[in-house]
């Protein structure tokens, strides 16, 4: 089923290749819906610790590496799992993108994984875009 887009402004942009600020913002929204995921798991084990010590609830602050490690995990999961579903994330979604092939068709799980990896760990290459002549 296609949608009609009413907007001719809108109805224009259709299939072109988002800029760099349109990215930055996304994945802006994106770190910050991660965080909120991790931060959703620290709280949810400070219950559990409360429930079973019955002491005063308090949140540990984890290792850093336990931090960096489950940050990249919540991050890479979440791109994979909605970039090879609906080619949106939230942040994608609130800004109107979508991430797809070159045919235009949602990422295979693989190749979403793949991505998500490299995004979460080079994130600087999306400076790439300013020398892209395909603006990739």
């Amino acid at each position: 089923m296609t949608r009609t887009i009413r907007n001719d402004q809108a109805a224009n942009l259709q299939g072109g290749r988002a800029g760099f600020v349109s990215r930055v913002v996304a994945d802006a929204i994106d770190l910050l819906v991660a965080e909120a995921i991790f931060l959703a798991i620290l709280l949810g084990v400070g219950v559990v610790q409360f429930l079973l010590t019955r002491h005063d609830f308090s949140m540990a602050a984890p290792e850093l590496w336990v931090t960096i490690v489950g940050q990249w995990f919540i991050i890479v999961v979440y791109l994979t799992t909605t970039w090879s579903s609906t080619g949106r994330s939230i942040g994608k979604s609130v800004l109107g993108l979508r991430v797809v092939d070159t045919h235009g068709q949602p990422l295979t799980p693989v190749r979403a994984f793949i991505r998500a990896v490299f995004c979460a760990c080079f994130y600087p290459t999306l400076l790439w875009i300013f020398v892209s002549r395909r603006n990739a």
